[in-house]
């Protein structure tokens, strides 16, 4: 159930919700997973219309899904498996496949959605920053979906404050053996993360009317990348700390006490992505806006195949793969 409000709104929330939302014998559906089947079809959604808008087939726009839903899904848990908690899945490696079970992680999934589109743009030969540029704006809006599933899970929660708008989150305390006397208001960092993935999208979106440079230049991609994981870095300063293994001499150790300042993992991973973001904007930018000619969209809804002889070859041609 839904705890009482504590005040006004933005006058501190109290959260207590169950995260199973129905129960059918033994089949579970939660809050959390609804939320992450509705991003990642908003994300397709986003990713088929920039396809199609760039010229590409239908065939091209709607085979992205299933690689996409293995991406995410591979490469979050097992993110969150080897950057978060080594030691505990490699003494058990059974438990990486347990994805069921919670834990995902974001630039995990990155990662693998890296992998996916490099083999993608193989399979259709197109090179890896036009895919890149379709499925930027689609990440922007899916990663930040995802974070209010986080919320009703009351995961991911953030570090303890004394702002208005701060959320006791009590099952979180309960998990964490806390008394509700001691639970404490946080800051709600899902919204955070939630709100910076809409701002990226909309911050493409105006980009790409502009017409700075277009799709296939990797430049929607670069801005993705410093974007997102910009905030993200920021963001983590009010995220309760997921890991302390750098505290205690991780291999990144040395590094922190070099500069006297301590990152969380979260923003050692987000900084190897701005750069990459870095190189290429720095990339498209380098090329001429016309080296990427005015796309002929492609119609939303496909067209019927051709009836009669010789109609397999003509709907191969206008379905088939990208030369």
């Amino acid at each position: 159930m839904i705890g009482p409000l504590s005040g006004a709104l933005f006058g501190g929330v109290t959260w207590d919700l169950d995260p199973l939302l129905v129960q059918l014998g033994p089949l579970q559906i939660r809050y959390y997973g609804v939320m992450f089947a509705l991003t990642i079809y908003t994300g397709f959604f986003v990713w088929r219309r920039q396809a199609l808008r760039n010229g590409e087939s239908h065939v091209f726009a709607e085979d992205f899904l299933w690689w996409g839903v293995i991406a995410i899904v591979g490469g979050a848990r097992l993110g969150h498996c080897l950057f978060y908690e080594p030691e505990t899945y490699l003494k058990n490696p059974i438990e990486i496949v347990k994805f069921w079970k919670g834990g995902l992680a974001s630039h995990g999934a990155a990662l693998g959605l890296v992998l996916a589109l490099w083999l993608f743009s193989r399979k259709y030969k197109v090179t890896w920053f036009r895919v890149a540029d379709y499925l930027a704006p689609a990440i922007a809006i899916a990663a930040g979906g995802v974070r209010i599933g986080n919320f009703f899970n009351s995961e991911i929660v953030g570090r303890v404050t004394d702002v208005p708008w701060g959320v006791q989150f009590l099952r979180y305390c309960r998990i964490e053996h806390v008394p509700v006397a001691q639970c404490l208001p946080r800051h709600p960092s899902q919204f955070y993360e939630f709100l910076m993935g809409v701002a990226t999208y909309l911050l493409l979106t105006v980009l790409e009317k502009r017409d700075i440079r277009r799709a296939g230049s990797g430049f929607f991609a670069g801005v993705f990348l410093v974007t997102y994981f910009s905030f993200r870095f920021s963001v983590e300063f009010f995220k309760e700390f997921q890991t302390e293994q750098l505290r205690e001499g991780g291999p990144l150790h040395a590094i922190e006490e070099a500069v006297g300042f301590h990152f969380t993992m979260g923003q050692w991973l987000s900084v190897g992505f701005v750069v990459a973001g870095l190189v290429l904007l720095a990339r498209a930018l380098r090329q001429a806006r016309e080296a990427f000619p005015v796309p002929t969209p492609t119609p939303e809804i496909a067209p019927e195949p051709p009836k009669g002889p010789g109609a397999k070859s003509t709907a191969a041609k206008r379905t088939g793969k990208r030369k």
